[in-house]
């Protein structure tokens, strides 16, 4: 007889509800904050795809008399691909904010380096749910973009907007659960319990509780 029923599936999907790839959030932060005539927030606004980061763990085989075996040896980030998608504006701004970091980076005629810190950010990528309350969130430390992809034009295209593919580098990744006060992005944004929408409902709900609470204290 099987272990899990149908009923067991509906039970937690109904408690619990499920992931959406479509309910997400990414914020860029440049080393200075201010390519483009938005900036990181009009960067962040346009992502249409981002994708989690990954986890890899080396091993080596270790010969144990007649046996062969698997022994960890490290972990991998998957730090020199990250690719993300972003709708482009009518100014290509978003097309722009990305030529200037790169060039930023590396000059484009002497080739010379600048140094680390005037190269890399911050993209943090969160997982909504359907009320828009924060369900996860991973950051990806010291990045920066390695590939600036061509962007195709075609007269038979139509309407659809112009769209730019970025593949970035980090040295690693960290995440946080949800209510995880460690999170600087969601102690500076304080929707780390909750979207602003909820908070602002249970600020009225508190309000009208105390509201009731202190007329019939009054009557009474």
């Amino acid at each position: 007889m099987a272990y899990f029923s149908t009923n067991d599936f509906i039970s937690k999907v109904r408690s619990k509800d499920l992931a959406r790839p479509n309910r997400f959030e990414v914020f860029i932060r440049s080393p200075n904050g201010r390519y483009g005539n938005g900036g990181d927030r009009d960067i962040s606004l346009l992502c249409e795809e981002a994708a989690i980061p990954g986890l890899v763990m080396t091993y080596s085989p270790v010969k144990y008399g007649h046996w062969t075996e698997n022994r960890l040896s490290g972990v991998e980030y998957f730090g020199d691909n990250a690719q993300m998608t972003f709708i482009v504006d009518s100014d290509w701004d978003a097309r722009g904010y990305f030529e200037s970091w790169m060039n930023e980076s590396v000059d484009p005629v002497s080739k010379e380096v600048t140094w680390y810190d005037g190269m890399v950010g911050e993209i943090t990528i969160i997982a909504l749910d359907r009320r828009d309350n924060i369900v996860g969130e991973w950051t990806l430390a010291d990045a920066f973009p390695r590939l600036l992809s061509l962007t195709p034009l075609s007269h038979s295209g139509g309407e659809a907007p112009v769209r730019v593919n970025v593949s970035f580098a980090y040295r690693h990744w960290y995440s946080y659960a949800l209510n995880d006060d460690r999170s600087s992005l969601g102690k500076f944004l304080n929707i780390r319990t909750g979207s602003l929408k909820e908070r602002i409902k249970g600020g009225i709900q508190d309000g009208v509780t105390n509201l009731v609470g202190d007329t019939l204290n009054r009557i009474f």
